[in-house]
């Protein structure tokens, strides 16, 4: 999940109109993509806030998927979920990520969600958090 204290330095280098931001709704099907460590694309499709739980090896929260902070009550701007965001929160979920932009398999999505963390409040991608039960995925991201 992103914090905002380990994007401060990258968010001075860009800035509202340089942004790429796509906002997510709350409840609907979207597609995560990233390239993991072995340069190969993945891709896992599932609903925008779902909750699955916490991460018994990184010990990360992974409620609210999609919404730019950590879970549900993080610290961030706003309560934001973004297409970069949910691919960031589904990429750290499935490889165990840690350490932001340096995570081999997901600081690639880390890096293309620091503009939806920063200006995702302005474009208007804020929304309520839901209040979902955990469920673990049961499906796998297919990468290739």
């Amino acid at each position: 999940m992103l914090i905002l204290s380990s994007i401060a330095l990258a968010v001075f280098a860009i800035s509202p109109a340089s942004a790429s931001i796509t906002c997510l709704k709350v409840g609907a099907a979207a597609t995560a993509r990233w390239t993991n460590a072995a340069d190969q694309n993945c891709t896992w499709t599932g609903i925008v806030g779902s909750n699955f739980g916490i991460d018994p090896v990184n010990m990360g929260n992974y409620a609210c998927n999609g919404r730019c902070g950590a879970d549900c009550t993080g610290a961030a701007l706003g309560n934001v979920y973004t297409q970069d965001c949910f691919s960031h929160d589904i990429c750290s979920f499935f490889n165990n990520a840690a350490g932001g932009a340096s995570d081999p398999n997901c600081g690639g999505a880390f890096d293309a969600a620091v503009d939806d963390t920063a200006f995702g409040f302005a474009y208007g991608c804020s929304q309520t958090n839901p209040t979902n039960p955990v469920v673990a995925p049961t499906i796998m991201p297919a990468c290739g």
